[in-house]
């Protein structure tokens, strides 16, 4: 039975029938790009070399195929290793001095026009588009990949960078070329053609070709969710054209916000939907949220085109609004608060809860001169939420029923009216009658320097510096995986010390891990510093670039650092913190 009469071919195919004229390959426009790094190329060969001494064969894995015309497939899965191989075969022909194994290779990854069999000149592996003329002239000309390394070296080949598809075959022919010398070249090309293979699974059914590879890939989630719902939605569009332009979507949408963030966009529009915590995998949920609800008729996404459109409108969003938070309003006030919040949130909160209800809001009423009164009470809720301990699980539950209320509510209006107003915003069942309380019990903790690893002194006093601030001037924090908290008073102040004739035991017990107590630096931090007198320390904290926080600039007209001193910043901050949070309502 052929390929043409069944639905789906699976076997184990060596290398020289890959390489043969049974086979060419073109990568579909909608995979990712080479993206195989040095120690991929490195593992590859070395795995080949290392199998040169055992007597069973060396396997690969497995690739997709759907079968075109002809001898024709398309790579859906495992493009990142043919095309490897392709470039391996290629330095091993510009290599050696071998001429009969030059043209054997040659022939091996470039397929001579043969009118008899009718068989059109072609490349076996048809590369991204991106680099079809680069393999042309380097992988796939005689002496190609000895010139690559030369026009690279001499910076007569341009790239993007290091996460540029170029620089990968650089670091592919450059490791080959490498890891080559002192190896039989001919020995190891017989190993390849004979000894190694690939399970090579066959179907002629695009959706048939990407069910399979979800089913091989989500097994031991090598791909992300992201890698898994794009290839999914992609062989649901039936019209090729669509197809590609749909495919060169979602590589926009790749390229505006990273791989990274779309995965974070994926579980957001997974939050959005679902309203609660996930209770399986993500791409197991979305199958779910395809489905909907039979019964009722109901969809709740749909595959192909509408859902690809709809993560193309979030993934704007999320870039727009929370990776480069901008909002055009007439105020710059307004503009650089907006800004500067979304920042302090993304990058100082552990926890991305907040996200998704920002999504759904400006999804739904798309209102700049709203969305900072929304992100205002928004972070007011998810930080007086944190500080009075809500568990993950509890957060998640509040950012679920604030979604519900988003999509039922009429305006923004509404929104923002019911949002901070009980049922949906309470600290009673924690003790407290409102926030004021709960902030002016929790900021006057002992213990506040350790609540959360510190996540949560360092957030609330960037918060209390960021309001020091004229807004319009504020640059913003840099450097910011270099920010530190440090305690005035020491935690373990020298027995000589004036630290402590200055505090009691007693004293340091209670105070040492109050707010009061903490500051904020930038740079790196002089561990030998922390335990000097405050007048040394205060040299420490106005060096250039250690302190370009007012927070901090404030103890520079301090003398002393007492219990008078401790007791009234403390205060100050706790009542500004307060205030902050209060005029919110």
């Amino acid at each position: 039975m052929s390929i043409s009469e069944k639905i789906i071919e699976a076997k184990e195919v060596p290398l020289r029938t890959l390489f043969s004229e049974e086979y060419v390959f073109e990568v579909p426009i909608f995979q990712r790009p080479l993206s195989w790094r040095e120690e991929n190329f490195e593992q590859l060969i070395e795995d080949i070399k290392d199998s040169m001494n055992l007597e069973e064969g060396h396997f690969l894995g497995s690739i997709i195929l759907q079968h075109k015309q002809g001898n024709v497939y398309d790579l859906i899965d495992g493009q990142q290793r043919i095309a490897a191989l392709t470039i391996l075969f290629a330095v091993i022909r510009d290599i050696t001095e071998k001429p009969d194994l030059k043209k054997r290779i040659q022939n091996y990854i470039y397929q001579e026009k043969d009118p008899y069999k009718g068989l059109p000149e072609a490349m076996r592996i048809t590369p991204w588009e991106d680099l079809e003329d680069i393999f042309r002239r380097y992988v796939y000309t005689l002496d190609g990949t000895k010139r690559f390394l030369e026009d690279f070296k001499k910076g007569r080949i341009s790239y993007g960078g290091k996460y540029d598809p170029v620089y990968h075959l650089y670091e592919a022919i450059d490791t080959f070329t490498s890891k080559l010398k002192e190896v039989d070249l001919e020995e190891i090309v017989k190993h390849m053609l004979r000894n190694v293979y690939v399970v090579c699974i066959k179907t002629r059914d695009l959706t048939t070709a990407f069910r399979i590879f979800n089913v091989v890939n989500a097994r031991g989630l090598p791909l992300t969710p992201s890698d898994l719902l794009k290839s999914e939605n992609l062989g649901a569009i039936k019209d090729e054209e669509e197809r590609k332009k749909y495919a060169n979507i979602w590589m926009s949408i790749e390229d505006a916000i990273g791989r990274e963030g779309l995965d974070d966009v994926i579980s957001h529009i997974r939050m959005i939907k679902r309203k609660e915590k996930a209770k399986r995998g993500i791409y197991e949920e979305y199958q779910e949220l395809f489905k909907g609800d039979p019964e009722k008729g109901v969809r709740i996404l749909e595959r192909g085109v509408k859902f690809i459109d709809y993560v193309k409108e979030i993934a704007d969003i999320y870039d727009q609004k929370v990776l480069n938070p901008e909002i055009k309003v007439r105020s710059k006030e307004r503009e650089s608060l907006y800004k500067n919040i979304v920042d302090l949130m993304r990058e100082f909160l552990p926890f991305s809860d907040w996200v998704p209800p920002l999504l759904a809001f400006y999804h739904k009423f798309k209102e700049d001169s709203e969305l900072l009164n929304f992100l205002l009470k928004l972070e007011k809720k998810f930080v007086t939420e944190w500080i009075a301990g809500f568990t993950p699980t509890e957060r998640i539950t509040d950012s679920g029923k604030l979604i519900d209320l988003i999509e039922k509510s009429r305006s923004a209006e509404e929104v923002l009216e019911k949002m901070l107003k009980p049922p949906m915003y309470s600290f009673v069942e924690y003790g407290y009658r409102d926030e004021k309380e709960l902030l002016k019990s929790r900021l006057d903790d002992p213990r506040f320097y350790r609540i959360y690893d510190g996540k949560l002194a360092k957030y609330i006093l960037l918060r209390l510096d960021m309001e020091e601030w004229e807004l319009e001037n504020f640059p913003g924090y840099q450097n910011i995986k270099e920010i530190t908290v440090e305690h005035i008073l020491p935690q373990n102040p020298p027995e000589n010390s004036e630290w402590v004739k200055i505090f009691t035991k007693e004293q340091r017990e209670e105070w040492t891990n109050k707010l009061g107590n903490l500051v904020l630096l930038s740079g790196r931090k002089n561990s030998k510093a922390q335990n000097y007198e405050f007048k040394k320390k205060k040299e420490v904290y106005f060096r250039p670039k250690c302190t370009p926080f007012r927070i901090t600039q404030e103890l520079e007209n301090v003398n002393e650092w007492n219990m008078e001193n401790l007791l009234s910043r403390h205060k100050r901050l706790i009542d500004k913190c307060i205030s902050i949070y209060a005029k919110i309502a």
